[in-house]
């Protein structure tokens, strides 16, 4: 009773309810005749659809981003750099922002947790994306992690737009120091394209990636991994805007 309830509420509304009547859509047209082709594509729209918006779709899209660098740190007495991505900043009720997104807090968590801050450094990376705010997404980061109780030094980086302006201004920042260790956070599904921008920039540094836990699933567990909802399709879009900026960077490198 309980799977039948929940296969019936991801039908009722989207993705699982636009997948339906595309799928409705497309039975139309092949009652009609002579529109088979029209039919077939709009029919394969929907299942991919619907395979977009499953665990098992996102994970098959998104998951083998997430998984391919496990966390890891530097094994030092030396002080090092935590290069924290922005991902975003929340609104209040006025459109102001005041607060990091759940991916951005997300970094910035990990980040404060893993860190020394008797002698690490924070760099939060990030700028005003769109020209739309007053605060860059590093000013709002680095008030969060304060607020988390972050003791140690912080620098943030205000101009970044990409994350390969990411890298670009916080490798200039960082051209003339010391620090030999640089860790990279960010989100699973992010760290790939981020360690690729990466590499091509910090050349000579020692490179760690630091991430929370993963969004995706890697087994099937049953019948409900097959029901569409708009989180995992939100999840598979992200997976293939990354793969996206993968095969962009390797196209223009």
């Amino acid at each position: 009773m309980f799977y039948a309830y929940k296969l019936i509420g991801s039908f009722i509304i989207p993705p699982g309810l636009l997948c339906l009547v595309i799928a409705f859509f497309s039975f139309l047209l092949f009652r009609a005749g002579g529109k088979k082709k029209l039919s077939a594509a709009m029919l394969l729209l929907a299942l991919s659809i619907w395979f977009m918006s499953t665990p098992v779709g996102s994970n098959l899209i998104t998951g083998g981003l997430e998984r391919r660098y496990e966390n890891s740190l530097p094994v030092t007495e030396k002080p090092v750099a935590f290069l924290v991505l922005a991902g975003g900043s929340n609104y209040d009720m006025r459109g102001r922002e005041i607060i990091p997104s759940v991916y951005s807090l997300e970094r910035i968590y990990s980040a404060v947790t893993a860190a020394d801050p008797a002698k690490d450094l924070l760099i939060f990376s990030g700028g005003n994306v769109y020209g739309f705010n007053r605060k860059a997404e590093a000013k709002i980061m680095e008030d969060c992690a304060l607020r988390m109780g972050w003791k140690g030094r912080i620098m943030t980086e205000t101009s970044s737009r990409t994350t390969g302006e990411n890298m670009l201004y916080a490798g200039k920042m960082l051209s003339e120091s010391y620090f030999q260790d640089i860790v990279i956070v960010t989100n699973a599904f992010h760290m790939p394209r981020s360690m690729l921008r990466a590499h091509s920039v910090f050349k000579g540094k020692n490179l760690f990636s630091l991430s929370g836990g993963s969004e995706t699933h890697p087994g099937f567990r049953g019948l409900p991994d097959i029901f569409p909802d708009a989180h995992h399709f939100h999840l598979s879009c992200m997976g293939i805007k990354e793969w996206t900026g993968i095969l962009a960077f390797r196209i223009q490198k």
